[in-house]
Parts: structure tokens; C-alpha cells; sequence
């Protein structure tokens, strides 16, 4: 299928038990950009991108230094060195060989500018608008003191997208590995307010405002029970899920608990599973969200196994 300059692309590629995923942006003036968001497989990343004819990155983030997000980066930053505009990081310092490397080769390319994102930060990329909801600046401020769960302290990205002459946006959340503790720092700083029927209430709140109502959820920490709470799932209202995950994982994700409260929103039809499959219920390999900036993305599943190297639509 032919993908339109206009459209919004964010490639969810099937890894198994990881994430790896390529944000490809509008077409404006002719030129697209690109972002990458965690890399586990470095050589079906740097061959995917190979595919879409990227020479350049906007940025590469890193939700979080764990090594099912980040053992494919050093090879990606090898790669595009020179031409990789920024670097976004948790912040949260970890001892692993992985993560140490990673800092070395953003040391030595002076071109790459190095961020420590938290929530509120805002830039846009070809008329998307990319918003840092997690980690908080409470959280980030307690990695070097009182400690913070390492999934916790991992970056949870929003992707607002509007055509001109639309009244609502498309809207798409990273849930990167954020669990309990950071989800309930999202939804008290961007809270859910409710239009009131109650007469007795004193205070009468006379629209609703949801800024985290999105139209699809990449679901944090690959379906585990820690990532989905059903109070968080409810004010996010997705009306797709998508679930990065490995068929025999050793974690058991996603987990039972995850999948009720996702199906409290939805049919199991509109959760896709990258390399997960149940009766009645295929994986979808690399799964590839598509929005024109509107409330209506289509969602393409390439059908690919990890270790195979599909072609982008």
C-alpha cells in the first residue's frame, strides 16, 4: 500500500520481548523526518530504515537503560553518526556496559545535542507535536536519592497530530516501560476533568477536559500487570492498543490482568501483539499505525516474524 505525504507513521517493529520503534513524520516541503524510540534489534532497525531511505535522525530516545530498549543503540548511533540531531535520556544512571557505551559514542559525536527529558517538555517535527508525559520531575529528581523502580523512571512520549480544517487531533501515547508509580504522576499532572451531573456538588464543572485521551496505546512494559492499571486505561481511552511481545516470554507477558483491563475498553480485535498469538488471534508482527490527523489512524499489521525484515507500507 502506498503510504500519503501527509501521513504520520509510527512503525512498531516485532522484536519479541523488546521495543523498537520508528516514528516517520508528515511530508512537509517535500521532505520527511524521522525519530527512532528505542532500538533492541539494531540490524532490523537499521535495515527498516534502510528501506524507508532515512540518512537522517530528528532524534533517538531511550526510553529507559534497560537492555531489551537499548542493546541495539550503539550500532544505530555507529551508523548515524553525524546525523543525528539530538539524543533524549532518562536521566536515570545504570552501570550496564550497554549504557555506559552509549554515553561514550553521544561523547564523541559532537554533533548529536544530549537531553535528560522529563514531563512537560514539548517540540514538534513536521506539524507533530512530540510531548514528554513521563518521568516526572518528582521522579527524576529522586533517582539519585531515594531511588526510583528503573521502569519507572522511563520516558512515556505523546504524538499529537492535526490536519488542517480538524476540529480534534490524532493522538498516540508511548508507554514506553512506565509502570503504577509514574502513571499515577501522569494522571495528576495531566489531569481528566469531568463534566458534572451531580446538583449537589459545590463546585459545578461545566466541560469535560481529557488531555490523555488518545486514539492508540503502545502499551507500556509489554503487557505486564505493573503497566496497566484499569483507573489509567480508563482516563486514556484508547481506542487501540498495541502490545510489543514476544510469544514465549519469559516474564509470561502480557500478563492476564493487563489484557482485562485493556478489554474493559475494547475488543481483543483492536489489541494487536507483535509476536504474541492466541486462539483466534495471530500475531501481527511489525505493526504500523497510520494517521492523516484525524481521530481515525489505520492500523497495518505486517504479519513478519523477529527475525524476518518486512517492507514498510
Amino acid at each position: 500500500m502506498a503510504v500519503k505525504p501527509e501521513s504520520l507513521c509510527v512503525h512498531v517493529l516485532n522484536v519479541g520481548d523488546g521495543d523498537n520503534i520508528i516514528l516517520q513524520f508528515p511530508e512537509v516541503d517535500g521532505q520527511r523526518k524521522y525519530a527512532v524510540v528505542d532500538c533492541y534489534s539494531s540490524k532490523k532497525t537499521i535495515d527498516y530504515l534502510n528501506k524507508l531511505g532515512v540518512t537522517e535522525l530528528e532524534f533517538v530516545c531511550a526510553t529507559h537503560p534497560h537492555y531489551d530498549h537499548i542493546c541495539g543503540i550503539p550500532k544505530l548511533l555507529e551508523t548515524y553518526k553525524g546525523k543525528i540531531r539530538e539524543f533524549w535520556d532518562s536521566g536515570f544512571r545504570h552501570t550496564s556496559l550497554t549504557h555506559e557505551k552509549i554515553i561514550g559514542l553521544i561523547h564523541d559525536d559532537p554533533n548529536i545535542r544530549f537531553s535528560r527529558v522529563t514531563s512537560g517538555m514539548e517540540k514538534t517535527f513536521n506539524d507533530v507535536k512530540v510531548s514528554v508525559l513521563a518521568p516526572s520531575i518528582y521522579l527524576r529528581n529522586r533517582y539519585d536519592s531515594y531511588g526510583v523502580n528503573i521502569n519507572n523512571a522511563s520516558i512515556v512520549l505523546k504524538l499529537e497530530y492535526k490536519a488542517p480544517d480538524v476540529v480534534n487531533p490524532s493522538i498516540i501515547i508511548l508507554g514506553g516501560d512506565a509502570q503504577s508509580l509514574s502513571w499515577s504522576k501522569v494522571l495528576e499532572e495531566y489531569p481528566n476533568y469531568v463534566k458534572t451531573d451531580n446538583p449537589d456538588q459545590i463546585i459545578q464543572v461545566d466541560k469535560s477536559f481529557n488531555p490523555l485521551n488518545c486514539q492508540v496505546l503502545k502499551v507500556s512494559h509489554h503487557g505486564s500487570k505493573h503497566g496497566t492499571a484499569l483507573e489509567c486505561v480508563e482516563t486514556i481511552d484508547p481506542e487501540y492498543a498495541i502490545v510489543s511481545c514476544s510469544g514465549s516470554s519469559s516474564y509470561g507477558f502480557p500478563h492476564e490482568i493487563a489484557l482485562l483491563s485493556l478489554m474493559e475498553k475494547m475488543e481483543m480485535d483492536r489489541i494487536s501483539f507483535t509476536d504474541y498469538s492466541m486462539p483466534k488471534k495471530p500475531r501481527s508482527g511489525t505493526t504500523v499505525i497510520i494517521s492523516q490527523g484525524t481521530t481515525r489512524p489505520e492500523i497495518v499489521s505486517l504479519g513478519d516474524e523477529r527475525s524476518d525484515l518486512p517492507n514498510p507500507p
